[in-house]
């Protein structure tokens, strides 16, 4: 856990005041970054956001020989574009965000990184059923939207904006077996849903899991896996993994 850093704290204050984009090199990737924007604002200070969950999906990738990259929740790309640039074993990456503002930055950050050969933006996300759903999200932070509507408001970060989204079951669109993949799932309380319909894609391939997953869903989503065949094996955080026994 970063404690209180005064530099941090004047920093994000003086670059909100900021409105314009920023082209910025962080984490040796090329971004458009909003000042206003809470993740946006902490890669401009150099605020540490995610950077051991980042290094250990590296780690894992490497050492587990696996080649492709499914990122469910994808938000503007941090994951889809680090691991595009610094994984090399990657031959294809799959980057799913429903919310099309927030798909629209996640297909410019794959343009300033010229990864469109490698990572497929796809702009809808994946549950149970195809559908229509109304998403809630911030209009602050673009890390903050969820399906979940009943879930209660974070009082820093209100949930206070909805938006109609398109969800689809993953494997209604891919057909794989034999694969070795790496699966990150944010989707902010709507990780069981997903996964229930990806049950084909977890049964017929080699899948290591980082599952960000809600205190109401943890034990739920734990039993679910176990019963085929996934074990916890790591935790950093919130963020649980998990891979075939």
């Amino acid at each position: 856990m970063v404690g209180f850093n005064p530099y941090f704290s004047v920093a994000k204050r003086l670059l909100r005041l900021r409105k314009k984009p920023i082209l910025a090199k962080r984490l040796g990737a090329n971004w458009k970054l909003y000042p206003s924007d809470w993740i946006d604002n902490r890669m401009l200070i150099g605020r540490p956001f995610e950077r051991e969950q980042l290094a250990f999906a590296q780690d894992c990738i490497r050492k587990n020989a696996l080649t492709a990259f499914y990122d469910c929740g994808a938000n503007i790309g941090l994951y889809s574009v680090l691991l595009g640039v610094k994984a090399s074993e990657l031959r294809a990456i799959h980057a799913f965000e429903p919310v099309p503002k927030t798909w629209s930055r996640l297909v410019e950050n794959i343009g300033l990184n010229d990864l469109q050969d490698k990572v497929t933006a796809h702009n809808y996300g994946l549950g149970t059923n195809a559908e229509t759903l109304t998403i809630a999200f911030d209009k602050k932070s673009s890390g903050t939207a969820t399906l979940d509507l009943d879930e209660k408001h974070n009082p820093k970060r209100g949930f206070n904006d909805r938006q109609q989204v398109e969800i689809r079951t993953f494997d209604s669109q891919f057909d794989l077996s034999d694969t070795n993949a790496f699966m990150k799932l944010d989707m902010e309380g709507h990780e069981a849903q997903a996964l229930v319909g990806m049950a084909q894609m977890l049964a017929n391939n080699n899948c290591y899991l980082q599952i960000e997953l809600w205190d109401k869903n943890r034990e739920q989503v734990i039993n679910w896996l176990a019963q085929r065949g996934y074990e916890v094996f790591h935790n950093i955080h919130h963020d649980i993994y998990f891979k075939k026994t």
